[in-house]
């Protein structure tokens, strides 16, 4: 997909005071394919995680506070349903475009979609006539389709979005972290199915997960020009070296907690500290699109011991409304993960843990005799 390119001077305080402006010029040129499908393939949509031999692990919202730097506290985003209509006098309002342009538009892309390349040519046409309020929108909107909300297309975005941005002033106010935290689930459980043939979503942020996280598996290059006032993404860079998905099942299932870079954003810290809202449990939500975030499962990225958790269904009964999951979430600090054991060392469980999971998953991907397994990897490479 193409880039827009840095915003223009006269709309960059709208972009930054979004708290979208380090998205700008983040993005990875080459995906790593079989690094990312050989994670996708161990994802399990009951529990948001990945099931690994070590058990499991995620990304988290403190995760994408630290990739991308997003604000986690704000408001989850809500817009009402569109159709035809709806759709036209969203777009004709906020982008001030005339009635048949965007009429032709949502047909060329078959609904209430347009094309990033058309978001392009608004984008310019406002700079033009110098309707910067316009142009901030169309930027916006265009930057998260080609990263945080990115489809399977690759070449158009949502206009339930552009919602995000009629009131420019409000769009600082959003938790951009939950609301990319949820799109990203939503996205790896669809790319869990055995029927699915492409992942939509942020690969930028999957990918430099994986990068802290793993930092044996794959291949990637460190930036020499990176300084940690950066996104902690933009410390790497994908090189023509690609890993094989053979290759990567082969490390993952010789994999053993020491190789696992639990806590990787120790010397990040002072530029983004750790916040208490990432150890929140329960529903996150972007518009209708609801996923669980479930800390309690992933204990060991925050520095605790872990314990073995309680069913997935078991933790949230019913099928709670938006009103409700909106006062979970601002009453955060009632709905942390409770009882938390401080480790010692890091990567600590305890001890019925692996028994425990490893009777309830299946955490090997080849299929082979116990005797025939390769070795565990017990060192970085």
């Amino acid at each position: 997909m193409s880039k827009m390119g840095a915003p223009h001077p006269r709309i960059l305080p709208a972009v930054e005071l979004s708290g979208l402006a380090a998205l700008i010029g983040a993005s990875y040129d080459t995906i790593d394919k079989g690094l990312l499908c050989a994670f996708v393939e161990r994802w399990h949509p009951e529990t948001n995680s990945f099931h690994l031999l070590v058990g499991e692990l995620t990304i988290t919202l403190d995760d994408v506070s630290n990739l991308l730097h997003h604000p986690i506290m704000g408001q989850f985003y809500t817009y009402p349903s569109l159709n035809t209509t709806t759709t036209t006098d969203l777009l004709v309002d906020s982008l001030r475009v005339d009635r048949g342009v965007v009429a032709a538009e949502t047909r060329h892309c078959r609904g209430g979609h347009v094309r990033l390349s058309w978001l392009r040519e608004m984008y310019e046409d406002a700079c033009t006539r110098r309707q910067w309020t316009v142009a901030a929108r169309a930027y916006l909107l265009h930057l998260v389709g080609c990263t945080i909300f990115a489809d399977k297309s690759a070449t158009s975005v949502s206009v339930s979005y552009l919602g995000l941005f009629v009131d420019l002033r409000h769009t600082g106010g959003y938790s951009w972290a939950a609301a990319t935290l949820t799109h990203m689930y939503e996205q790896l459980g669809d790319g869990s199915y055995a029927n699915t043939r492409q992942l939509a979503g942020y690969v930028t942020l999957f990918s430099s997960c994986i990068y802290e996280h793993f930092p044996s598996i794959g291949h990637r290059q460190l930036r020499d020009a990176y300084v940690e006032d950066e996104p902690r993404c933009m410390k790497y860079v994908v090189g023509s070296r690609l890993s094989t998905l053979a290759s990567v099942r082969m490390q993952l299932d010789s994999l053993c907690v020491g190789v696992v870079q639990w806590i990787p954003y120790e010397e990040h810290r002072a530029v983004r500290p750790f916040e208490w809202i990432s150890l929140f449990s329960g529903y996150i939500r972007l518009r209708v699109c609801r996923q669980m975030h479930f800390p309690e499962r992933v204990l060991r990225q925050f520095g605790y011991i872990q314990c073995i958790p309680s069913h997935p269904t078991t933790v949230h009964h019913g099928d709670p409304s938006t009103s409700d999951i909106d006062h979970r979430w601002l009453d955060y600090n009632a709905n942390l993960v409770q009882g938390v054991v401080l480790a010692a060392d890091v990567g600590t469980r305890v001890p019925a843990y692996l028994e425990w999971f490893r009777s309830i998953s299946h955490p090997y991907i080849i299929q082979m005799a116990e005797d025939d397994r390769p070795p565990v990897i017990t060192h970085y490479g």
